[in-house]
């Protein structure tokens, strides 16, 4: 049975291992001339969330499955081709894997609904951990944790939220995705005005 936070990274050289992981997955995305956006848990750490997580999730969408494929293969990551093409055909989710990383995983998702176009669209060239890459906005991941609902994803928010402030942009996205309510509730519970 796993320790809490065995296999998470948070620190030290787990973080370099997520570091790694990420420098790899830009590089196949970038080469494979993918659009794409860094979303989840990593991002929310990127603003301002002290957290651990598991995972790179990321948000994919093009039309060159066999490009993306090798590339993914030559920066030394494992999957199932089939369960790639199941879920470029579905616009579905697929786990890649690092053989020397046996819990750290990467979600890719292709891009199939509304939410995932409106994230690709307002994507922002950022640093993340020392990475140039796409990044999530940080309206497009508050209104996405408040979609999502999790208990993790609300203490997201709210530490984004003590991180960055409400702003406009913010308020408007979660009006757009039917959140405002849960946006306004969260900030007046940790003092900001909405």
């Amino acid at each position: 049975r796993r320790q809490e936070g065995e296999g998470a990274f948070n620190e030290g050289e787990g973080m370099e291992k997520v570091v790694k992981a990420l420098q790899r997955l830009v590089r196949a995305l970038e080469s494979a001339r993918c659009e794409y956006v860094i979303v989840g848990g990593l991002v929310a750490i990127h603003y301002g969330r002290t957290r651990v997580t598991q995972d790179i999730d990321v948000v994919v969408d093009t039309q060159d499955l066999s490009s993306l494929s090798s590339a993914l293969r030559e920066q030394g990551f494992e999957f199932s081709q089939r369960d790639l093409e199941a879920a470029y055909e579905e616009r579905g989710r697929v786990t890649l894997f690092l053989p020397e990383e046996a819990i750290f995983h990467v979600d890719l998702k292709f891009a199939s609904d509304e939410l995932d176009y409106e994230v690709l669209r307002g994507r922002v060239r950022g640093e993340v951990m020392g990475v140039e890459c796409w990044v999530e906005s940080v309206e497009d991941i508050v209104a996405a944790k408040l979609i999502y609902n999790s208990s993790q994803d609300e203490e997201d928010v709210i530490a984004i939220l003590l991180n960055k402030g409400l702003n406009e942009k913010m308020k408007e996205k979660a009006k757009k995705f039917g959140v405002y309510q849960k946006l306004c509730g969260i900030a007046e519970m940790i003092g900001l005005r909405c």
